[in-house]
């Protein structure tokens, strides 16, 4: 089993993602004071903590996990690798680095990809964001990686341009950022994936690349942003190396990987291993795996180094000395009395251990790791102030510990369960399942420790941590022995605070304008996530040496008939006020007198709860009723209450409706989005209960009916409902049988065609639609769309179509008087103001002349591009490729996209 073991000397604060733990690690302070502030911002962190159990990986345990937690132990090799969005980084690199050579890998993203696609579900923006780290976090198991960070900066979406990432997030603040991170992570080279110029493409990926290159140089300078010296306790770091990826073999390179190496302990060649892992960011790729077969080379070029290098290296650790004797050379310090012996001892440990290594007995290892963990130990012991052989000592004692745990096979977990869960479970018998814990509530938490070696080992004690507040009945349990092939198990009873905390992430937006995060908790900054709502510890010794595994609590959910999935362990409200609509529009024109607002309430109360749900209206509004009576009597229950909104005239003015939940004397005014998919930890994102309506100046043709295909999940169908047309889902048997003419508009999905086989099985039933009087829209697309076949007339959607990513780009109305600018509502170039994000994405490079263009945009230094949205007449009826970014502007109540959208709808009708 893969775990991590640590000094009981050592504080440590377990953050669990994924099934990763990320673990802080501060010294006690008792030998020197000033180590606290300097060391604790060192975050040494690790993702080689123990996997819950859908998202662990064979090869992390048994011989294969223990050898390669031996050859980390051989050396105090590090890297760095830099990128700018989740599915940037070079897998395979790191993957060879990481689980080939045992070096320290970290992986540093400059955002959490907010802005990206998502093929697997409906998150976008902050939601996305969250998808996209535990996505990164799934890839990163199979990379091997140590350490993962993300800057606090937002993905504002795609861009041309360099100078525009700056004017998103400051060039000074994107240094800033990177020579933190690398500060904390001390690495002994830096591997840019990008070049830091143009032939990067993306603005975000060229400032990754020119931004690497200067923090490089200024980490080590200590005028470089003092107060992360002064202020936070880091100190200046000066990596050796510097080097960029991405080049090509015919230009000039110092360093060629063959990633295509086959690994015995993985069974397929890093690159394939690799590509496993990169695989999960499937909210960009669909889950598409890409294996190659025999060498696979890969150049880099050496931009920078602070020692004399070879012209041609075999590896980016070339001349830098990595052994564990070699601690002091390496870093320049003076050894102090005594410390030399000690390393070459442990560097003696190491060898005597891999030679020892057996596949049918691994614990043969653990005497010389428990040698080597002691003299370790020593070593530190010796070092009274900070220093970098304390930091890297420091990570050798966690790797003792961790490959010490996975020799002798040691399992610990605890999983929440109910209150009223028997201790003891007959074989036949369904496991106990958890949604979250309720602040104020009662659950236990069963904690089993196994022994699967052949050896005893003496457990001291075994304990659950929680949020301040909580009371605990049965913690520390104390034991002497576990024999082989036993375990312990111990319940827990757990009450939380009224007070207790909900779990969600760190940091948070309050709009979506904003281009970096807010911190709810800087003790995490640049982790993937905080800290989880409870832990388990044990603590035990073995050969006379203390080991403690700290993970986090989890719950168990059935995922039948597929088994049962594990995740960590949330503090929810007892009831989420949920607002089915948190933004919506009403159209002017409609004289609306009435709306009807839907509010979802899910329980979290394991027992009988009942309160009332009432709505706040602006003034002059009335409910009816004024509120509505709930109950629930079961945690996991849902139910949706609609309350009517009388309203005394709308003007063209935003107005907000605020959702509370009054149950057991309390207050519950917000909601969250659960993000929960395939393979991953959950996820939760927290919004109040707030909707905001916007009267707005729209009209469009009364009665429309519309037939929406849904591609990769978008709110568009909700946004035209609210313009008032009547929006029915097409499913594969209305695209295969259903009378479509009833439809006075199709309209085909975001990336329809990517996911919906049957969309393209059955596309000429929708253009003969088109053909015989229909209107046939289709919305952005990505190249699995092939115009040439797929639509009327000829046109080239290419592989690198353009896309036009300044959301506030110049517009050209090509022919104003066009009926679609005209009717029912006069579009005009204000109709374009204050779009987010992007115009839009995915144009046509060529087309027919039976297409009219309407509009033309450009960004900066762009040649105008006019195929993003083009109309033809096609037999009695029309067809439409509008790339315009519909799917990102309607949900968030921008007037011009919707007054666009009502033009489209309303086309050819009177």
């Amino acid at each position: 089993m893969k775990c991590m073991l640590f000094l009981h000397s050592f504080f440590l604060e377990v953050v669990n993602c994924c099934g990763f733990i990320i673990c802080f690690i501060a010294i006690d302070s008792t030998n020197v004071s000033a180590q606290i502030s300097t060391d604790r911002l060192y975050k040494v962190l690790t993702l080689t903590g123990e996997k819950q159990a859908a998202r662990d990986l064979p090869q992390d345990h048994g011989v294969t996990g223990l050898y390669q937690k031996l050859l980390k132990l051989t050396t105090t090799a590090s890297v760095l690798h830099t990128q700018a969005h989740p599915d940037d980084e070079a897998a395979d690199l790191v993957t060879y680095l990481g689980r080939g050579t045992g070096a320290r890998t970290a992986l540093l993203s400059l955002n959490r990809g907010e802005s990206g696609g998502n093929v697997v579900g409906v998150e976008a923006f902050e939601a996305l964001g969250l998808l996209r780290t535990e996505e990164f976090l799934l890839a990163a198991s199979y990379y091997g990686l140590d350490d993962l960070y993300f800057t606090k900066l937002v993905d504002y979406g795609f861009s041309k341009r360099v100078e525009e990432a700056y004017d998103k997030w400051g060039k000074e603040n994107v240094m800033r950022e990177m020579v933190k991170v690398i500060r904390i992570n001390r690495p002994l080279v830096i591997v840019s994936r990008f070049h830091g110029s143009e032939r990067d493409g993306h603005g975000n990926h060229q400032a990754a690349g020119e931004i690497s290159q200067q923090a490089f140089l200024l980490a080590g300078d200590p005028l470089a942003f003092p107060e992360q010296i002064s202020g936070e306790g880091l100190r200046p770091w000066k990596a050796l190396k510097f080097y960029r990826g991405g080049v090509q073999e015919n230009e000039h390179w110092n360093i060629g990987l063959n990633t295509g190496e086959y690994s015995p302990w993985l069974g397929k060649s890093y690159k394939n291993f690799a590509a496993l892992g990169y695989s999960f960011h499937r909210s960009q790729f669909a889950g598409q795996i890409n294996e190659v077969s025999g060498p696979a080379v890969q150049y880099y070029e050496r931009l920078h180094s602070n020692l004399k290098s070879n012209e041609k290296e075999n590896s980016f650790f070339d001349g830098i000395d990595t052994t564990i004797t070699g601690i002091f050379t390496m870093s320049g310090e003076t050894a102090p009395a005594g410390i030399m012996p000690l390393l070459t001892d442990i560097a003696t440990d190491i060898t005597q251990a891999i030679a020892a290594l057996r596949v049918d007995t691994p614990v043969a290892v653990v005497s010389q790791l428990t040698d080597g963990l002691s003299k370790t130990r020593a070593a530190i012991r010796l070092l009274t102030y900070p220093s970098e052989a304390l930091f890297l000592l420091r990570i050798k004692e966690r790797q003792f510990t961790d490959a010490i745990n996975t020799a002798l096979g040691i399992h610990l977990q605890g999983i929440a369960v109910p209150e009223n869960t028997s201790n003891t479970r007959n074989f036949w018998e369904p496991l106990p399942t958890m949604g979250v814990a309720v602040a104020g509530k009662t659950f236990k938490v069963q904690v089993e420790l196994v022994n699967n070696s052949t050896v005893s080992i003496s457990p001291k004690l075994i304990r659950i941590t929680g949020p301040a507040g909580t009371r605990l009945i049965g913690n520390e349990a104390v034991f002497n022995q576990l024999r082989p092939n036993e375990k312990i198990t111990q319940s827990c009873e757990v009450t939380l605070s009224e007070n207790a905390p909900y779990s969600q992430p760190y940091f948070y937006l309050d709009s979506l304008q904003q281009n970096q995060y807010f911190l709810k908790n800087p003790a995490y900054e640049y982790l993937p996530w905080g800290a989880p709502a409870m832990n388990v510890s044990a603590t035990y010794t073995i050969n006379g040496e203390a080991i403690e595994l700290q993970m986090p609590v989890q719950v168990r959910q059935a995922n039948l008939p597929y088994g049962y999935n594990d995740y960590t362990l949330k503090i929810a409200p007892a009831i989420a006020v949920n607002i089915q609509s948190r933004h919506g529009i009403i159209p002017l024109n409609k004289k609306v007198k009435s709306i009807d607002v839907t509010i979802e309430l899910v329980n979290n109360y394991d027992s009988i709860i009942s309160g009332s749900l009432a709505l706040k209206v602006p003034t002059g509004w009335k409910t009816v009723p004024q509120q509505k009576a709930f109950s629930f009597s079961r945690a996991g229950e849902k139910n949706n209450f609609t309350i009517k909104i009388l309203m005394q005239g709308i003007e063209q003015k935003n107005y907000a409706i605020q959702a509370t939940a009054l149950a057991n004397g309390k207050d519950y005014t917000e909601g969250y989005e659960l993000i929960n998919h395939r393979d991953m930890d959950q996820a939760v994102l927290y919004h109040p209960a707030i909707a905001n309506i916007k009267g707005m100046n729209v009209t469009i043709t009364p009665g429309i009916r519309i037939g929406y295909v849904m591609g990769v999940g978008d709110e568009v169908p909700r946004c035209l409902e609210q313009l008032g047309a009547t929006v029915q889902l097409l499913n594969p048997s209305d695209l295969s049988s259903a009378v479509l003419s009833k439809y006075d508009v199709i309209m085909i999905g975001t990336r329809a065609y990517a996911v919906r086989s049957d969309l393209n099985t059955y596309n000429q039933r929708l253009l003969d639609y088109a053909k015989n009087g229909g209107h046939l829209i289709v919305l952005f697309q990505t190249p699995e769309f092939v115009p040439q076949k797929m639509a009327p007339y000829p046109a080239v959607l290419p592989d690198n179509s353009e896309e036009v990513s300044e959301e506030d780009s110049p517009i050209q109305l090509l022919d104003e008087h066009h009926r679609v600018l005209n009717y029912p509502n006069k579009i005009t170039v204000k109709d374009f103001e204050h779009w987010e994000e992007q115009r839009g994405s995915k144009f046509f490079s060529t087309w027919d002349a039976a297409y009219t263009p309407i509009v033309a945009t450009h960004d900066k230094d762009q040649a105008p591009q006019s195929g993003g949205w083009l109309m033809a007449k096609f037999g009695k009826g029309y067809y439409t490729y509008c790339a315009y970014s519909f799917h990102r502007q309607l949900p968030n109540g921008v007037t011009g996209a919707y007054r666009i959208m009502a033009n489209l709808i309303s086309f050819g009708k009177k």
